[in-house]
């Protein structure tokens, strides 16, 4: 009898079934870690790397934008509620992410021009003792 590839469609039907719970593991793992973030974030404390991949994944992430407004909301506006303050959240975390952006920026345009500091002071270095020679 010919195999005519029907007993396939079983096996890659799983096949693609475990791809897309394998994709749905990263996925949810990837929010639980930005998640895990939101405090740091909050207090300004991440690495150039962290708050990058923070922010890049946030842009993205409607359901990541909500987590971190619910956060937001305890880290800064719970303090505000208890003393009768009025704030407008959405706007005031729109601005905040705003301001981690351009931190960002500066943060980058900062070490690049470390760097190129340190590497003209190598420079200099090297040109000094070849001139000592």
């Amino acid at each position: 009898m010919k195999d005519n590839g029907i007993t396939e469609v079983p096996a890659f039907l799983d096949h693609i079934q475990k791809e897309e719970e394998a994709e749905a593991t990263v996925e949810a793992t990837v929010h639980k870690d930005f998640e895990r973030q939101i405090p740091a974030f909050l207090q300004d404390t991440l690495s150039n790397a962290e708050l990058d991949a923070f922010l890049n994944h946030l842009s993205g992430c409607p359901a990541c934008e909500d987590e971190l407004s619910i956060q937001y909301l305890v880290y800064a506006g719970m303090p505000r509620l208890e003393t009768g303050e009025t704030f407008n959240l959405q706007r005031e975390l729109h601005d905040y992410v705003a301001l981690e952006n351009q931190r960002l920026h500066r943060r980058r345009e900062l070490a690049a021009a470390a760097f190129l500091l340190e590497l003209g002071a190598m420079a200099a270095v090297a040109l000094g003792y070849l001139f000592l020679l």
